[in-house]
């Protein structure tokens, strides 16, 4: 074994290293082969004075890069700019306050790009889809929401702030893989005044992953033909998200033909969103409101 490939002394500045079972996340093995990589002295690694082996993220892009042709599946997942190297760090970790922290200042700065890469490496790193959404995706989009609200961004920089995150889950969903046995059909559906489908969007991910097939209906959705999708496809669930209420007295009348149409064809209620609960709204068909990605990922 080299000298290089193993050495004592951790550096006490470098904050940013990996165990083994990180590592072996990063590079897409098991760990068992990471232990096999440094003790043929492929991959370096510091060991600390119990014996345990330490990586840092250079290592492992040395790594990939001497062995990228012998092993076409290994890479560590897309690594951020060179100005923020303790990123991969904190994505397979799963520090999310720092990262929606992050997240939050890429989507302000337009650095759509960025963002796009800390949710493919999150979802690389192997955290569960509904976490990244509970506790990444959900507070950056109600802080930009709170900005707006207190005057800190015009119109204009909310959508392109908000249009930024709707474009990253776009390219999430590529690298999504859904099982192929089905176990139910779920259609997602926004009232005909809601123009805030990206909650939607999470959802219909989440439940994907589960084995459901996924009806999107997205944005501005009217009820004139409710009953006749309904039969038409068939949907064990039915998912509404109420985030902006224009006129309560027009969406309860629309949730209530849609719950109506739903206790016929035997059709499960699930709604969420903040604009819920101040409809006081109830119906036998609906379960109870969904709080959280989690929730939907149980239920």
């Amino acid at each position: 074994m080299s000298r290089d490939a193993m050495d004592n002394r951790v550096p006490e500045k470098n904050r940013f290293l990996l165990n083994s079972i990180e590592a072996a996340k990063m590079l897409g093995v098991n760990v068992s082969t990471v232990k096999r990589w440094t003790d043929e002295g492929k991959l370096n690694c510091h060991k600390t004075a119990g014996g345990h082996r330490k990586f840092s993220m250079q290592h492992l892009i040395e790594f990939v890069e001497r062995h990228a042709d012998a092993n076409p599946q290994v890479s560590v997942f897309p690594l951020l700019a060179e100005d923020e190297p303790s990123l991969s760090y904190h994505i397979v970790r799963g520090n999310f306050d720092f990262l929606a922290h992050k997240v939050l200042d890429f989507v302000l700065e337009g650095r759509t790009e960025s963002v796009q890469q800390i949710l493919h490496a999150l979802y690389l790193a192997q955290h569960p889809l509904y976490l990244i959404y509970d506790q990444l995706m959900t507070p950056v989009m109600h802080q930009l929401g709170a900005m707006w609200i207190a005057g800190e961004l015009g119109v204009a920089e909310e959508h392109l702030a908000t249009q930024s995150l709707r474009d990253c889950l776009i390219r999430l969903q590529g690298l999504l893989q859904p099982p192929h046995v089905k176990i139910g059909k779920a259609m997602l559906v926004n009232l005909s005044s809601e123009l805030h489908d990206m909650a939607l969007k999470m959802i219909g991910h989440v439940l994907e992953q589960r084995g459901f097939q996924i009806l999107f209906s997205g944005q501005i959705t009217p009820t004139v033909d409710a009953e006749r999708t309904l039969e038409k496809y068939r949907p064990d669930r039915l998912y509404i998200s109420i985030t902006f209420i224009a006129d309560a007295k027009k969406t309860r009348d629309e949730l209530e033909k849609w719950c109506h149409f739903c206790e016929k064809y035997s059709v499960r209620v699930f709604v969420g969103g903040q604009g819920f609960p101040r409809l006081h709204f109830e119906h036998p068909v609906i379960e109870p409101p969904l709080q959280s990605f989690a929730e939907i990922h149980k239920i």
